[in-house]
């Protein structure tokens, strides 16, 4: 990062804007028949655009604490990338719910629905999206106050768990709390209670994951429907109880989120599937999945092995293929399911997500703020309820585990 800049009002009209400019170009023409030739012709342009701006700027600005912007912006080039190169490789034109059936869309119904097309991420009101699924609400909510309040609730919860998982973190050691980070694996302690420290932080990032990215979503989802006029409907739940997975086939299929499923399965799936059949698709979206995360993840320019990154993601791939060979040859016409497969899941998972975590507690990447500003509103709050001189690290770790644990363990008697 020494020989980038920190870019400038000027350096983002000059070189940023110019990628979401092409971006929406594309998603115009996709809409559009007899565009194909143009699609392909403008491909080239939006990786080119986005190597150059990542090439240019550091848009931490030489602050290794906030080295995540680097992070952010890189995984968004890439996922305009990959949107944007299957965008140019569609057959048939992409059509919203609001065009009537057996017509074609207008380009000025086409220039007003790409904003739409740019947002969404799972597809929902296009003909795209189908195969993906989507969660159910328990109670459908069509009111957009009742929305909004819901999304509200939703967003300070999460937002708070966020930072409680965060904090519970870095009170393991004092050098998660800096960029130069450290590994998980304590060498002062014994083997098993390395391992069994290695475990816990492991778990406590697993919830962090899942309460950062439905604190982002629910807080996405009430500027969009108040400002933007999305209806609620164009925002169901994120996550489907993947506590509940008894299978990888299962949480990476249904359960987990699907919001980059499509881009994965377009761009590595079907490109490996057309040389290698069904087996071939699979590994080649999970090979893909470990790309991006990879780009990532190297984008905080810290090092790390990009071997272990990617490995975590192919090796869930490669989990998939094995249970796909236990239900056709050992145990023939039975999927892997019940309180075994959910064993089975969640250790497979943790035998390649530890090595992955310790990558991310090296590069410092708990380090970061979890919430704008560096607010803490966890530590806050305990500050005022504990006497001063109180462990908060210790109390936040037995909260979270204490909260967590229970919840897990009553749902495993409500497996499917």
């Amino acid at each position: 990062m020494t020989d980038k800049t920190c870019p400038t009002g000027r350096d983002i009209v000059v070189h940023v804007l110019p990628i979401l400019a092409a971006q929406y170009v594309m998603g115009v023409l996709v809409q559009l028949r007899n565009t194909a030739l143009l699609r392909v012709a403008l491909l080239p342009i939006v990786p080119w655009l986005a190597w150059r701006a990542f090439s240019l700027f550091d848009f931490s600005c030489g602050d290794h604490e906030k080295a995540q912007a680097n992070a952010l912006f890189a995984s968004h080039m890439a996922t305009i990338c990959m949107r944007t190169a299957i965008w140019a490789m569609v057959q048939e034109p992409y059509v919203r719910d609001n065009v009537p059936k057996n017509q074609s869309t207008s380009v000025p119904m086409a220039l007003w629905n790409v904003w739409d097309l740019l947002l969404t991420t799972r597809g929902i009101g296009w003909n795209w999206s189908q195969g993906i699924p989507i969660p159910r609400r328990s109670k459908e909510i069509t009111s957009k106050t009742q929305f909004l309040i819901y999304a509200a609730l939703r967003a300070v919860l999460y937002g708070l768990a966020f930072d409680a998982f965060t904090e519970a973190i870095r009170s393991f050691s004092p050098n998660f709390t800096s960029w130069k980070g450290e590994t998980i694996f304590d060498p002062s302690l014994s083997v098993v209670s390395r391992y069994l420290r290695a475990l816990q932080i492991t778990y406590l990032a697993i919830w962090l994951a899942y309460c950062a990215i439905q604190w982002g979503y629910h807080s996405l989802s009430i500027v969009l429907v108040s400002i933007f006029r999305q209806h609620p409907s164009q925002w169901p739940p994120l996550f489907d109880k993947p506590w509940l997975s008894t299978s990888l086939s299962e949480i990476w299929g249904r359960r987990w989120h699907q919001m980059l499923r499509f881009n994965f399965a377009s761009c590595g799936g079907i490109p490996f599937a057309y040389l290698f059949g069904r087996t071939g698709g699979i590994l080649g979206t999970f090979l893909m999945s470990g790309i991006f995360h990879v780009v990532e993840f190297g984008a905080v320019g810290r090092g790390g092995s990009a071997m272990t990154v990617a490995g975590f993601f192919f090796m869930n791939g490669v989990g998939v293929l094995l249970e796909r060979a236990w239900s056709k040859k050992v145990s023939p016409g039975r999927r892997v399911r019940g309180i075994w497969g959910w064993i089975w899941t969640f250790s497979w998972m943790a035998f390649w997500g530890v090595p992955l975590l310790d990558q991310w507690t090296r590069a410092g990447r708990f380090a970061a703020d979890p919430l704008p500003g560096g607010i803490k509103p966890t530590m806050a709050l305990l500050s005022l309820v504990l006497p001063q001189g109180a462990d908060k690290g210790l109390i936040l770790k037995c909260l979270c585990f204490g909260i967590t644990a229970p919840f897990v363990v009553y749902s495993l008697f409500t497996l499917p």
